[in-house]
C-alpha cells in the first residue's frame, strides 16, 4: 500500500443555501454555496470512491433546491480531470442515502457499493419530514440507489474496507450515517459527509463546541457520534463546505 490521499471532486453547487440549514438553525440569513462532492481515495491497491453526488441540475432543481453544474463538473468529466477513471473503480462507499450523495452510482459500472443496513431500512420508509431528501417511495420517487442494489453490500457497523480505510458508524443525521476513516501520512482523516456539512459543525460556532445539522433523526446519537469521532481524529473533512475545495488533495 502506498501513501493514501483524499481528493474532493466537485460535481455541482447549490447556490444561496442558508447557513442555518447546516448549523442547527444558527447563523440565519447568511447564504452559502453548497458543493456536491464525490471523494476519491488514491494511493492504495485501487481507487476507492466515497459518495456519488447529486443528480442532474434539472432533477435537483425541480425536486429539491436550485442547483447548477458546469460542463467540467459533470461527474465523469470531473473525476477524469482528477485522474480517476470511473470505469476502473471497484468500491464506492455510500455514507448515507440522501439524494445528493447517491445519485450517480451508474457511472461506476464495475463497482460494488457499501451501505449500512440501518440506512437502507430507514431510507425505504422514513418519517414523512425526511421522505423528500431520501427520495422515498412514499413521495412517489424510485430511489436511485435501488438500481445498483444487486451490486451493494449491506453491512452492520464498523468495517475495515481496505488497507488503511475503514468505515465507522456516526448516526444522528441519519440512522445509518457513516464516516470513512483514511489513514494518511498525516494521521487519520475522517471524510464526514453530512455528519459535518461545514467546518463549523466540527469546530463549533458561538457558544457551541460541536453543532449538529438542522436535519437529523436523533440528537442523542448525534452527540454521541461527535464524541466517538473525536476519539479517532480531529482531521475532519466536511461534506458541503466550499472551503474544502481549496485543496485538491488531502493531507
Amino acid at each position: 500500500m502506498g501513501s493514501l490521499a483524499i481528493s474532493p471532486v466537485c460535481v455541482g453547487v447549490a447556490p444561496d443555501v442558508d447557513r442555518s440549514v447546516f448549523l442547527w438553525g444558527l447563523g440565519g440569513g447568511v447564504k452559502l454555496e453548497s458543493p456536491s462532492i464525490i471523494w476519491a481515495v488514491t494511493g492504495g491497491d485501487s481507487t476507492i470512491v466515497i459518495d456519488s453526488g447529486s443528480g442532474s441540475p434539472e432533477w435537483v432543481t425541480r425536486h429539491h433546491r436550485p442547483f447548477r453544474r458546469s460542463p467540467n463538473q459533470e461527474p465523469r468529466v470531473a473525476l477524469q480531470a482528477a485522474g480517476i477513471d470511473p470505469d476502473g473503480v471497484r468500491l464506492v462507499i455510500l455514507t448515507h442515502l440522501h439524494y445528493d450523495h447517491c445519485h450517480n452510482n451508474q457511472i461506476f459500472p464495475s463497482a460494488r457499493f457499501l451501505v449500512q443496513r440501518a440506512e437502507v431500512e430507514y431510507a425505504i420508509a422514513p418519517h414523512p419530514v425526511h421522505a423528500e431528501v431520501f427520495e422515498a417511495p412514499s413521495r412517489g420517487f424510485t430511489p436511485p440507489w435501488l438500481a445498483t442494489m444487486d451490486r451493494t453490500d449491506v453491512i452492520d457497523g464498523d468495517t475495515q474496507v481496505a488497507p488503511g480505510i475503514r468505515v465507522v458508524t456516526v448516526p444522528g443525521h441519519t440512522p445509518g450515517m457513516m464516516a470513512a476513516i483514511v489513514e494518511t501520512d498525516d494521521g487519520p482523516y475522517a471524510v464526514a459527509s453530512d455528519f459535518c456539512s461545514l467546518y463549523e459543525n466540527w469546530r463549533g460556532f458561538g457558544p457551541y463546541k460541536r453543532i449538529p445539522s438542522r436535519v437529523y433523526v436523533n440528537l442523542d446519537e448525534y452527540f454521541r457520534s461527535f464524541a466517538r469521532l473525536a476519539a479517532i481524529t480531529d482531521n475532519v473533512l466536511p461534506g458541503h463546505d466550499m472551503r474544502v475545495l481549496d485543496k485538491a488533495v488531502y493531507p
